[in-house]
């Protein structure tokens, strides 16, 4: 108390002093002069100080002068104050103004005036080698201020940076008896020596370097004495400052080790830390929530809890920060691990009664989960069972731990193989606490103990679940899927070990029940019945749920625990299953729970058929089964409920054994009796109950009967038929093995069938098992029952004849179940009874005796009663199939059956197909007995509905095409009547297939034709096998018939097989005589035109015809097939031998499609095609042949050498003229299989032959014009240029320039063909060649003048004509042209053809060659003349100032008029006008596009002539610029206004800006070169019409920003003209950057005097730009000036994120460093929440910005590409991350020094094969990976297999090396699994197969030059073929080649790469 007045007491004194010093610091001017006066004044010195003092804690002020900064300017040593310290011993008030003083010099060199850091160190130096000992005795002062601020003093000291830390830390001796300045606090939270000396300690944190650091945490008695004395009572200011410190500079300090971190934070450290949960210091913050400020203390609790909640879980919890460790053994290796956190987690004792400890706790071992088994083994927390709160709050805690674990054991994913004891061990770990074991569970079952037990079963369930997921195994290199299964029997038995055994999870469900009995004794009877439907109590209910829940687990995790229980289960439905049902009051929970149970425990485990004591009843003692089906009956209000149950009696009577191949009858007898009304139900399920119960209990005697039937029909059968018992239909020997397997069964044998005989297939079950046991069962009932149950309860009899009915619909053979009931009936028939049977039984007994033999029917009663009128669509089948064959054929029934199917329920159509299937094979059967087509002929209609069930029927397979196949099923029909229905089956049976086929085609089903389509093969091969001899009838049988139909849907090799055994059979089979030609051999050998193909030669071709024409074929859906070597020389011989229109057409389109073919083809079908009559067909097949194979060539010369063949083509020139061009074609290809002297022969013959008629008829003088213009032009001309000579060519030098002139004849465009020619052989004559060429000039200007003229309307002229023809004006450009024909052009065409782009430009050409030179022609238009009448043409405005979509091709037309203009302006400045500019900027868009850039050249040449914009007084382009203009027409000088800024702003479009910013162009010269071209083009840029012209904004923009002009700064930057300006400082043009700086500059001066939101910001950004700049017209780097636009429009968006980003960095900064690209590394390393968009944002900068070498520089330099590869194969980077690096990385790839620095340096090639290796590759990733290694390849590559002059220089390659890398990146490694499977779009395929080529074209190069050279080379990677066909069927299925597809797959399966190409291949028939 005495300490604590003395200070209260100082302090005052303290204050009053200050008050009085302040009081003449006021008065006095005190500047730095007078300070160090007084100073040197001993008796003003301390008054000085104290000034000083006070001074400066108001500084820095704008308002008063800065003593500090004015005192160390003029002492920088300090010198005067540190003289105070000497001499005699001072007080220490004297001291402590001293320390005072020199601690605010260091404070304000350490912030402000750090340019004075000198003065600071130099402190430093001076006060720790001469000071520091008086300094560290003035700390055992026991003065607490003079204490605090000498602890002030050492902190100010440390904080002048890292060199004084080291100095004051190297010095300073720290003793224990500092400890006890921790110790000295304050209690009323005043400043105290405890924060100050915590000050001090965290200060070298701050200021320190890492080597300081590390020795500071290795002092055991510093910052532990610190953390360990009083933190739990320190203020929140002093904790903040304390755990922040320590996180930011201790924890998350990467050179701090993490064993440093681990030696520094001790169990004992962490638990100091811990303590400040229970935080009860001092409040000295504002708390920021307002609701909580009347509770202070409370908000200050929750701030601290939280402070040091997150400090922990950073410390403890976080792998790369904290001090966790790994351990890959989790704990089982025996290693020390994580030692501190255990000591740690067991000392947190609060853990189940504070949350966040609680949180703390959990999370630790959820990271370090190695810790757990040794956490349990040493905690304090006990987890003996008992009733208590603190056990119920441990176990909580202990669900906690577990839950928090992953839910699937991470030991599976261990990269070694870890032997299975020691990984169920690791397993256990996660999913099993230590403390659970038996006795645990079995000391007390209750709530928590099963909540426990349930949630450890689940994830031991989801354990193993993995476990035997066999696909997890088979992809994994380390266990196999046997290992697994071992695996998870050992964790069974584990688990069986330690959970209680199935007993006494019973009991305590008994003693639940026991409980509620017992308290319902106690009670009277009547609140009894009340209580009785009461619900349970909500606890109850749960721990019931549970109880049922865990023995669920218990079967699917320790199924062993419950096959061991012998107890019965069925007791469990005690209380929740009444007689009436599932009772009301029973919670759903239970009833689903209860449900669970039955259908996972085996059925064994119930006594469903035995009469339980314990169950609930009313009447009578009922079985649990009864129970069941009331409960499935009752339960029609929840669907879930109900199918539960239906599922639950269905599993439990197939599990009885009875049921094992006929369970799904079952369903049947559930159906039926779940549609019975409610008060029937109870009656039929008394009576099915009994029925089951003694069938389940005696089943024997039932099957035994159930075989002995199958066995009487099989013998009654086949006496009927006529065979012998040992032959009949059903296999009798087999019934006896069956039934003893179905004994094994019966009686639990597991696993011993396949040992008893031989395997069960469907059709022997169906044959076997025709139906269940319970059908003789019941019938046998029923002959019981009582004669009073047939009124009474007559629903029995109605209920079993429903059910019988449709049991018998779904019989195969209906036969046993007919007899069965018959016998039954009869017993029912002789019974004592003397009643008649019941109305049911009558109609089942008429009905069922359809399917009778008529020896074996009896009747039961002469007349049946009448029946009820049906409603249901099987009733109504049943009951006209019932009356006969003449019912089913009314239009009534079908109107019935109709309506009926509109109300049919889904479920009944099986019963459906199946009874329709019935009555088919029943008509068949009895088809011998009724009238012909009757049946047939309705079943027709039913049977395209069914198809599925019908086409799988037996009665049809066996009769389809029986009676060609020899395979009839035995009948009694005799051999007409068979074959006339075999006939009429096959037929209606083909019928139905067509209609089927294509609609089963696009369901995929096409797998049920395949029966049929065998038949119909093995049927016509049988056939063809056959025909030994020809045919009498050429009439198609029905194998052929069946073939022709269905071919569209068989497989290509059966296909295949069957076409090549019709084109192998004899020539005689293949052909016919026509009728009335011919009598013999000899006459057809003589007129092969006199026969015609057969049926089988008909047949061959159609299907060839539609199966090798890919367009057929894709659109059909049929297969198609290659044709081969013996397919085409068969049907050329049949060519040869008959007249056949289709087969010549057949051929001519194989050559077509495959010209190659040609080459199998004999020579004598061309032979053929020259002697008989040429047809179109023979004349485009000869021509084809001449055109593909020079064997035909040969011998068509051959033809042409004899002199008979010579006058035929003299004489029918027209008609060989096809084949005589297509010889011509190839006339002058070398061959060396045709004798050079032979050629020249017959070209000889063929020019005086043909050539004098060709040359009249060119010339027009052949009358009557009978040859084809185009057929002889071709001719004419390529005899001129093979064989023609100068003095041959006369006639045609002479006449053809007049008869080119004739634009009106059809033949006068081909005329022109000539030209050429003629021109080649007047080479050698070039006096004759310039005659020549000035008469082909005239004619032409003539022939296009004369065009113009006729065809005045453009869209109706000879467009194509007249281009080729202007084409060829500016070839033959002489000098020589009249002014007439020039005059007549110019005019003719600007009139007619002002549309034609080709016109436009030509005469644009001609204007040099005309007006050039100083002689010509005087006469000529005038260029003025010229211009006025192109410029007032009628659609000169219309094509200047339309849209692009008013006129089609406008833009070439605008074109092409505006280059004219201009050469018409430059060659005659004199027609210049400014009424000019209004249609010129109305057309003008001041893009980058051809037109305009033209544009701003005129404008530019107006500029030039005097004619300026500025007098126009207009800046308006476009249409607002015409606009413009009207309105100042319209309105008068005195109403017009000048466009405001705004308005010019308006114009520039967003989208065209923002593209302008990301391509500018950079070579683009504001001031044209002389000699450079005009027009600016970029390879790079698409569409240079979406870009903005620099040229054209940058001086509007400087128009714009005249000092006197307004602008809206705002709009300015929105509408992104800053943007464009700035990336304008990038361009390589001086002259253009320095209109961009004007512009800059302007803008600056309008932006300071701006008044908007954003002024500040962008004035800011301007300004760093400007002090950034070191030099003038400096270029700045473009990825900068794209960082600053960004920068610029982010400005504008306040909402956003990267907002705050930017401005933050634009404050802390005062120049931009263009050496760098800003703050990369902080926005790519973000640690903020949305670091994602941080990052994306500066990649986008670098993609962006990354456009030529001095960026790549800028950015290599900075180590961004290491950082780029380094960070995209990490695995923090996410694929979207990776595709824009690697987006990135492909800008950088098209600069040609990044594109070999990063191939050469960086390993790029390599990184991208690592890249690609990973399992998942996201599909943008990969697009961009193709792209990046396209641009890198053809970087590289660049100009190098150019060669040099003449072509004979070695051309520069790559090295091989360099081309090996590439290679292994692109061909099959990476292509087969990853592009090859993955790449979709064909764009990128396509990229990537122009890649590969090039590589390997390239490799060839480098290999020849090598081998040249004489260089060693290495064995070069080749493509193989399988890799060649991968890359042929990608492309083919991305582009849906049909034809290709189906040629790799015959590929593929003859060369056996069906591996290759996958199942998709062979397949391809059924995609395409």
């Amino acid at each position: 108390n005495k300490m604590g007045k003395k200070r209260s007491s100082e302090d005052v004194d303290e204050s009053k002093t200050h008050a009085k010093k302040g009081k003449v610091s006021e008065t006095a001017e005190f500047n730095g002069t007078v300070f160090k006066a007084m100073l040197k004044e001993p008796t003003k010195a301390m008054k000085g100080l104290d000034t000083f003092i006070t001074t400066a804690k108001k500084l820095p002020c704008p308002d008063l002068y800065d003593v500090v900064e004015g005192y160390i300017k003029i002492s920088m040593e300090c010198s005067e104050i540190f003289k105070l310290l000497e001499g005699d011993k001072q007080t220490e008030s004297e001291m402590m103004l001293i320390f005072q003083s020199l601690e605010m010099i260091l404070l304000r060199t350490a912030s402000d005036l750090s340019h004075f850091s000198m003065v600071g160190f130099t402190i430093v130096k001076k006060a720790v080698s001469s000071y520091m000992k008086l300094i560290q005795t003035s700390l055992h002062s026991e003065n607490h201020r003079f204490v605090r601020h000498c602890l002030s003093f050492l902190s100010a000291m440390v904080s002048q940076g890292a060199d004084t830390a080291r100095e004051v830390f190297s010095h300073f001796h720290f003793t224990k008896g500092l400890s006890a300045l921790a110790k000295r606090k304050d209690k009323m939270g005043r400043p105290d020596v405890r924060m100050a000396y915590t000050q001090f300690a965290l200060s070298f944190l701050v200021s320190g370097d890492n080597v300081t650091i590390g020795q500071l945490l290795e002092m055991k008695d510093f910052l532990p004495d610190i953390l360990s004395s009083g933190l739990k009572e320190d203020r929140i200011s002093t904790v903040n400052l304390i755990l922040s410190t320590l996180q930011t500079k201790v924890v998350q300090r990467q050179a701090i080790s993490k064993t440093q971190k681990v030696r520094f934070f001790t169990p004992s450290l962490l638990a100091q830390i811990a303590s400040l949960y229970r935080w009860n210091g001092i409040v000295d913050v504002t708390c920021l929530n307002p609701g909580m400020a009347e509770n202070a203390e409370e908000a200050g609790k929750m701030v601290v809890r939280k402070l040091v909640h997150n400090f922990l879980l950073n410390l403890c919890c976080s792998r790369k920060h904290g001090i966790s460790f790994y351990d890959p053994s989790f704990g089982t290796a025996g290693r020390a691990g994580n030692i501190v956190l255990l000591q740690f987690v067991v000392g947190l004792k609060q853990a189940t009664e504070d949350d966040l400890v609680s949180d703390l706790m959990v999370n630790i071992l959820r990271v370090s989960p190695d810790i757990l088994p040794r956490f349990f083994k040493e905690t304090q927390y006990s987890f003996i069972p008992r009733l208590k709160s603190a056990w119920t709050d441990n176990i909580t805690l202990l669900k906690k731990i577990y839950e928090s674990q992953p839910e699937v054991s991470k030991a599976f994913q261990t990269r070694e193989v870890v032997p299975l004891p020691r990984l169920l061990s690791m397993v256990l770990v996660t999913s099993l606490p230590p403390v659970c074991n038996k006795a645990f569970f079995t000391q007390g079952i209750n709530h928590t103990t099963l909540s426990l037990m349930s949630f450890l079963l689940k994830r031991a369930q989801r354990n193993m679940e993995l476990c035997l997921d066999r696909s997890v195994w088979l992809a994994s290199d380390l266990y196999t899927p046997a290992t697994m299964q071992d695996f998870t029997q050992q964790y069974r038995e584990a688990l069986g070990k330690v959970l209680p055994d199935m007993t006494s999870i019973v009991s305590k469900w008994q003693s639940l029940t026991k409980k509620e009995k017992g308290g319902n004794e106690g009670k009277k009877e009547g609140d009894v019945k009340e209580d009785a439907t009461k619900v349970e109590q909500p606890e109850v209910i749960v721990l019931k749920a549970l109880i049922l829940q865990v023995m669920c687990l218990y079967q699917k995790v320790v199924p062993h625990l419950v096959s061991q229980s012998k107890f019965d289960f069925s007791k469990l439905l005690k209380g929740i299953v009444s007689e009436k049902g599932m009772r009301e009051e029973v919670h759903p929970v239970l009833q689903h729970q209860i449900l669970q149970l039955a259908l996972d425990l085996p059925a064994s485990k119930f006594s469903w058929f035995r009469v339980q004591d314990h169950v609930e009843t009313s009447s009578g003692e009922k079985s649990v089964f009864f129970l069941l089906l009331k409960m499935f009956v009752s339960s029609n209000n929840n669907s879930h409920l109900k199918m539960s149950t239906r599922k639950l009696v269905v599993k439990v009577l197939k599990d009885s054994g009875v049921f094992e191949y006929t369970w799904s009858e079952l369903e049947l007898w559930l159906k039926h009796l779940d549609r019975l009304q409610t008060d029937q139900q109870d009656t039929v399920i008394h009576f099915l109950e009994r029925v089951l119960m003694c069938l389940v209990c005696n089943p024997y005697t039932y099957t035994d009967k159930v075989a002995s039937l199958v066995q009487e029909a099989a013998y009654l059968q086949a006496n009927l038929s006529g065979q012998d018992g040992d032959t009949a239909s059903i296999p009798i020997s087999h019934i006896d093995d069956v039934l003893d397997m179905v004994d094994v069964i019966m009686e639990g044998s597991e696993g011993e069938t396949e040992e008893l005989g031989p395997a069960l297939s469907d059709d022997l079950i169906l044959q076997t098992f025709p139906f269940s046991a319970v059908v003789p069962a019941v019938l046998e009932a029923r002959n019981k029952l009582p004669a009073t149950y047939r009124t009474e309860k007559g629903v029995i009899y109605d209920y079993m004849a429903t059910v019988l009915c449709d049991v018998l619909h779904c019989q195969r053979d209906p036969l046993p179940l007919s007899l069965a009931l018959l016998q039954y009936d009869k017993e029912l028939n002789s019974s004592e009874d003397p009643g008649p049977p019941h109305h049911s039984i009558i109609h089942l007994h008429h009905y069922y005796t359809t399917w009778l033999p008529q020896q074996a029917r009896e009747p039961l009663v002469r007349t049946p009663p009448l029946s009820s009128r049906p409603v249901t669509f099987t009733g109504l089948l049943k009951t006209a199939y019932t009356q006969g064959a003449s019912a089913l054929l009314e239009d009534s029934f079908r109107r019935r059956l109709e309506k009926s199917l509109v109300t049919m329920e889904t479920a009944e159509y099986p019963v459906a197909a199946k009874q329709i299937l019935l009555y088919i094979k029943t008509t068949v059967d009895n088809f011998s007995m009724v009238r012909r087509n009757t049946h047939l002929t309705c079943m027709s209609a039913a049977l395209s509905s069914l198809l599925s069930s019908i086409l799988k029927h037996p009665c049809i397979e066996q009769w389809f095409l029986s009676l060609e196949l020899s395979s009839v099923p035995p009948t009694s029909l005799n051999p007409v009547r068979l074959k006339l229905l075999c006939a009429q089956l096959s037929d209606c049976i083909l019928g139905l297939l067509q209609s089927s086929a294509s609609v089963l085609r696009p369901l995929n089903s096409l797998h049920l034709l395949s029966p049929y389509l065998e038949a119909v093969s093995r049927a016509l091969l049988r056939e063809l096998g056959e025909t030994g001899e020809r045919r009498e009838t050429d009439k198609e049988s029905r194998p052929v018939r069946a073939f022709m139909a269905l071919h569209a849907y068989m497989e290509p090799p059966l296909l295949q097989e069957l076409v090549s055994s019709l084109l192998l059979l004899p020539k005689e089979t293949l052909i016919t005589l026509r009728e009335g030609d011919g009598e013999g051999e000899e006459d057809r050998e003589k007129s092969p035109r006199a026969a015609e193909l057969s049926v089988y030669g008909r047949t061959a071709l159609q299907v060839l015809t539609e199966t090798t024409s890919s367009s057929d074929a894709s659109s059909s859906g049929s297969p198609v097939l290659l044709l081969s070597q013996a397919h085409l020389q068969g049907l050329a011989t049949l060519l040869l031998s008959c007249s056949s229109p289709s087969l010549e057409t057949f051929l001519l389109q194989a050559l077509r499609t495959q010209p190659g073919n040609a080459k199998l083809l004999h020579t004598d079908i061309l032979l053929q095609c020259l002697r008989g009559p040429l047809t179109a067909a023979t004349q485009a097949l000869g021509v084809a042949l001449l055109q593909n194979c020079s064997a035909h060539r040969l011998c068509f010369e051959v033809w042409c050498l004899k002199p008979q063949h010579l006058e035929t083509l003299a004489d029918q020139t027209e008609t060989f003229l096809p084949l005589v061009n297509s010889y011509l074609r190839t006339a002058a290809r070398k061959d060396p299989a045709r004798p050079k002297e032979v050629q020249t022969a017959v070209l000889k013959a063929l020019k005086k032959a043909l050539f004098p008629r060709l040359s009249l008829s060119v010339l027009g003088q052949e009358t009557g014009e009978a040859l084809g213009a185009v057929e002889v032009v071709e001719a004419l001309s390529s005899l001129v240029r093979l064989t023609a000579k100068v003095k041959d060519i006369r006639e045609l030098i002479a006449s053809l320039p007049a008869a080119l002139c004739i634009s009106f004849l059809s033949v006068t465009p081909f005329r022109w063909q000539l030209v050429d020619p003629i021109s080649a052989v007047l080479s050698v004559c070039p006096e004759e060649l310039e005659l020549w060429r000035t008469s082909v000039l005239s004619a032409a200007l003539r022939w296009l003048s004369s065009s113009y003229g006729h065809n005045r309307d453009q869209n109706t002229a000879p467009l194509a004509q007249e281009d080729s023809i202007l084409n060829r004006l500016t070839e033959l450009l002489v000098e020589d042209i009249t002014a007439a024909e020039w005059n007549s052009f110019v005019k003719a065409g600007l009139k007619c053809r002002y549309r034609d782009p080709n016109f436009l430009s030509t005469l644009n050409r001609m204007l040099d060659l005309m007006y050039g030179g100083s002689e010509g022609p005087k006469d000529l238009v005038p260029l003025p003349t010229i211009h006025m009448m192109a410029s007032s043409h009628s659609l000169f405005l219309p094509i200047m100032l339309g849209d692009e979509e008013d006129l089609s091709g406008n833009t070439q037309v605008k074109e092409a008029l505006v280059s004219l203009l201009l050469s018409l302006v430059k060659r005659s400045p004199a027609v210049c006008s400014s009424s000019h500019f209004v249609v010129l900027l109305g057309g003008y868009g001041a893009t980058l596009s051809t037109t305009d850039q033209n544009l701003l050249l005129l404008l530019q040449e107006y500029e030039r002539n005097g004619i300026s914009l500025v007098d126009f007084q207009c800046m308006l382009w476009g249409p607002a610029a015409v606009e413009h203009h009207k309105a100042r027409r319209s309105l008068g000088v005195s109403l017009w206004q000048q466009p405001s800024s705004e308005d010019l702003l308006a114009l520039l479009s967003p989208d065209t800006m923002i593209n302008t910013i990301t391509h500018f162009p950079l070579q683009r010269r504001i001031i044209l070169q002389e000699g450079k071209e005009l027009i600016f083009k970029d390879e790079e840029v698409k569409d240079l019409g979406s870009v903005y012209d620099p040229c054209f904004l940058l001086p509007l923009f400087s128009a714009m920003l005249q000092p006197e002009s307004v602008i809206d700064c705002l709009k300015f930057v929105s509408s992104h003209g800053l943007g464009v300006t700035m990336v304008s400082l990038s361009s390589y043009d001086p002259k253009l950057r320095a209109a961009a700086y004007q512009v800059l500059a302007s803008y600056h001066h309008h932006l300071e005097a701006a008044r908007f939101r954003e002024k500040r910001q962008l004035l800011y950004l301007l300004d760093m730009v400007k002090n950034g700049i070191r030099q003038q017209n400096l270029r700045m780097p473009f990825v900068l000036t794209t960082y600053i636009t960004k920068v610029a429009r982010q400005m504008l968006k306040p909402e956003e994120h990267m907002y705050v980003v930017v401005n933050r960095f634009l404050l802390s900064h005062q120049c931009l460093d263009f050496r760098r690209v800003p703050e990369f590394f902080k926005l790519f390393y973000s640690c903020d929440m949305e670091h994602k968009m941080e990052r994306e944002w500066i990649l986008s900068v670098l993609e962006e910005g990354l456009k030529d070498r001095q960026c790549y520089d800028l950015l290599d330099q900075q180590g961004i590409f290491q950082t780029l590869l380094g960070f995209c194969c990490s695995p923090l980077c996410d694929q979207h991350t990776q595709t824009l690096i690697v987006r990135v990385l492909h800008q950088a790839g098209r600069v040609t020094k990044a594109a070999y620095n990063l191939t050469k340096g960086h390993g790029l090639l390599t990184w991208i094969l690592q890249l690609l290796e990973k399992r998942h590759v996201d599909q943008g990733l990969l697009s961009a990976v193709v792209e990046l290694l396209h641009v890198l390849w053809f970087t590289n590559l660049g100009q190098k297999e150019t060669r040099g002059e003449g072509g004979h220089s070695t051309p520069k390659v790559l090295p091989l090396p360099l081309i090996s890398q590439f290679l292994s990146v692109t061909s099959p490694p990476l292509t087969t699994p990853l592009l090859f499977s993955r790449l979709v779009k064909a764009g990128q395929l396509s990229l990537y197969l122009q890649t590969l080529s090039s590589i390997l074209q390239h490799c060839g190069t480098a290999l020849g030059v090598h081998g040249e050279a004489g260089w060693l080379t290495l064995r070069p990677q080749a493509l193989s073929s399988q890799d060649a066909l991968a890359l042929l069927h990608r492309w083919s299925t991305l582009t849906h080649n049909a034809p290709l597809l189906s040629q790799l797959q015959t590929v593929a399966e003859k060369h056996k790469v069906k591996e290759l190409l996958g199942e998709r291949l062979l397949d391809m028939s059924c995609y395409c």
